[in-house]
């Protein structure tokens, strides 16, 4: 998980076994969402693949989670330097020019000659190969309506997210994108929107995950109590920035309460680390507080970084 300040840009890399000499890399390659940066030196997600990838490499699967600007531009920048061969929309139907002719660049796009394979909306995903020692499952995305998820464009887009989980083993993590759970003022105890969708649709122990993405930067529109019960995750991560949301940064102390009220050995990382007593801003938050997150299908590991330099687990805060 890239610190791309507030936003999110995240990149998955299987194991690569590559035989010195034949030019072939055998590990697959995800990006979800971008960050709100297109290019260089700006773009924190293409600047962190691009040292640790192989630049040959194409990205396997392409996905964004939902059309807000803190997810997708700097999708734009790994389209400029990497070919792609899978693109992952929740198919929401936004409106404005911007995405439009993100949609447009990608239609343009092609991967060994092929047009890059477009999949919008949770019914053409299907079930993707991202190496055997992985099994993908896509829990939800846009449903095609906006009743019941909320009374304005802002809600309506962040419950169109993609949400999905990813197995390793007896690992996993699962992606919340900006899914919500509740009204911003709304009690915790009970679930709405794409949460209450999750929590009726899927079988018991659907949602139960090692490490939890925490949904929408860790406003406290996510993360119900039954939400959290569910998931009951040992790890949660949290992409967020220095961008006021009406006056409140994220995460949100409330958000953060409930994870460790629930469970207080969670440990909580976060990528604004120490960005308010660093005196960070909406322009300098991105500083390398990255998070990364190793599985072998037995254990996880996690480190994370402050300003690029290793630091101990964050402990679950009150």
């Amino acid at each position: 998980m890239v610190d791309v300040g507030q936003g999110d840009g995240i990149w998955i890399h299987t194991f690569d076994d590559n035989i010195p000499g034949n030019g072939r890399y055998e590990g697959y390659n995800i990006i979800i969402d971008g960050g709100p940066n297109r290019g260089l030196p700006d773009n924190q997600l293409l600047r962190y693949v691009l040292k640790q990838a192989h630049t040959r490499a194409p990205i396997d699967a392409l996905i964004i989670t939902h059309p807000h600007i803190d997810h997708y531009p700097g999708a734009l920048g790994i389209l400029d330097s990497f070919e792609v061969k899978e693109f992952y929309d929740s198919g929401y139907p936004k409106k404005g020019t911007r995405w439009k002719s993100f949609l447009t660049r990608l239609k343009q796009e092609t991967h060994d000659g092929q047009p890059i394979a477009r999949h919008i909306g949770r019914d053409s995903f299907g079930s993707p190969d991202w190496g055997s020692e992985l099994r993908v499952r896509f829990l939800y995305a846009y449903t095609g309506r906006n009743e019941g998820f909320g009374s304005e464009d802002q809600t309506w887009e962040n419950n169109a997210s993609i949400v999905f989980r990813i197995d390793y083993g007896s690992q996993s993590i699962l992606f919340m994108g900006d899914a919500e759970g509740k009204k911003r003022n709304g009690p915790a105890g009970v679930a709405l929107y794409a949460e209450r969708f999750l929590l009726d649709s899927l079988e018991p122990g659907a949602l139960r995950a090692t490490v939890l993405k925490v949904a929408h930067h860790g406003s406290r529109t996510s993360s119900t109590l039954p939400f959290i019960a569910a998931v009951d995750p040992d790890y949660v991560v949290v992409s967020s920035g220095r961008g006021p949301y009406n006056g409140v940064f994220l995460p949100d102390t409330s958000t953060l309460h409930r994870y460790c009220t629930h469970k207080p050995a969670t440990l909580i990382y976060r990528t604004d680390q120490d960005d308010e007593a660093e005196g960070r801003s909406e322009t300098t938050d991105a500083d390398g507080d990255n998070i990364v997150i190793s599985m072998n299908g037995k254990e996880t590991r996690i480190q994370a970084y402050s300003a690029g330099n290793p630091i101990t687990p964050t402990a679950c805060v009150p």
